[in-house]
């Protein structure tokens, strides 16, 4: 094994990733790059769908919310900040749970990829984990939010998960 890292050992840093030492970047690619049964996550046949990355970009900070099948949940934000062990809060795990159920349930909406690009300004990213590789849709977070998109469902069932993290996030502060 040699001493030094290979160039593609590096996280490939994104673009607005402000987060020290593009922790938010290694982060972000950890999470894709993981196969379920790295982390003992066995999906059944019916649910082959056993973690989701969405993803939005604001103006200044992207965020990736991961919810994993073992009940991981984190959110990262590319300026450095964020939560991890959501799976800590009874809360956070069901909604985690109900994100997921909907990830397997829009897989027909979605397509295979190869890269991860970040979203445009106004625009939320779904990376759906399964053991055959990864799944992708994408839309405006205006029709998303609407309701006017195939994806609608899935992106209120993530902002249930991203308000979760803040009310257990906010109680752990208090």
């Amino acid at each position: 094994m040699p001493w030094f890292k290979k160039r593609s050992d590096t996280p490939a840093r994104v673009a607005n990733d402000t987060s020290p030492n593009a922790v938010y970047s290694g982060l972000r690619q950890q999470a894709l790059a993981r196969k379920g049964a790295d982390i003992g996550i066995t999906p059944s046949a019916d649910a082959p769908a056993w973690g989701v990355l969405m993803e939005s970009r604001y103006k200044s900070v992207t965020m990736t919310l991961m919810a994993l099948g073992d009940g991981t949940t984190s959110m990262y934000l590319s300026n450095g900040g964020g939560v991890i062990g959501g799976q800590g809060h009874e809360a956070v795990r069901h909604v985690n749970a109900a994100f997921l159920n909907q990830a397997n349930q829009s897989l027909s909406h979605l397509k295979r990829c190869e890269t991860f690009p970040i979203p445009e300004l106004g625009q939320t990213i779904f990376y759906v984990l399964t053991d055959s590789g990864v799944l992708t849709g994408s839309g405006a977070d205006d029709h998303l939010a609407n309701g006017n998109h195939q994806l609608s469902t899935l992106f209120h069932a993530g902002h249930a998960v991203i308000n979760q993290l803040r009310v257990a996030s906010e109680t752990e502060d208090a």
